[in-house]
């Protein structure tokens, strides 16, 4: 869609080694077969190739509100309804 217009890009920015853990937890109640350490370092890969560069691309536009999201949910919940306020 080359023409949409793009206010901002929410960017839920956390390290891989709080992640990883998450996943992991997340696979032993929600059963999903690709909560594995290879199936989610495999998404890392993914991520870092292919979903960087267009945050990249929007951060050259300055459209990138980035939300720190290695902390409670409360608090990344917080951060959200702050960076989204703006145009609310």
């Amino acid at each position: 869609m080359p023409n949409a217009k793009v206010e901002f890009v929410l960017f839920y920015d956390c390290p891989e080694d709080v992640m990883l853990p998450r996943l992991l937890q997340r696979g032993e109640s929600s059963g999903r077969v690709d909560d594995n350490i290879a199936s989610i370092k495999k998404r890392f890969r993914t991520f870092r190739n292919d979903t960087m560069p267009v945050i990249q691309y929007f951060e050259t536009m300055g459209k990138v509100r980035q939300i720190i999201s290695d902390d409670t949910v409360e608090k990344v919940f917080t951060r959200t309804q702050q960076a989204v306020k703006p145009i609310l």
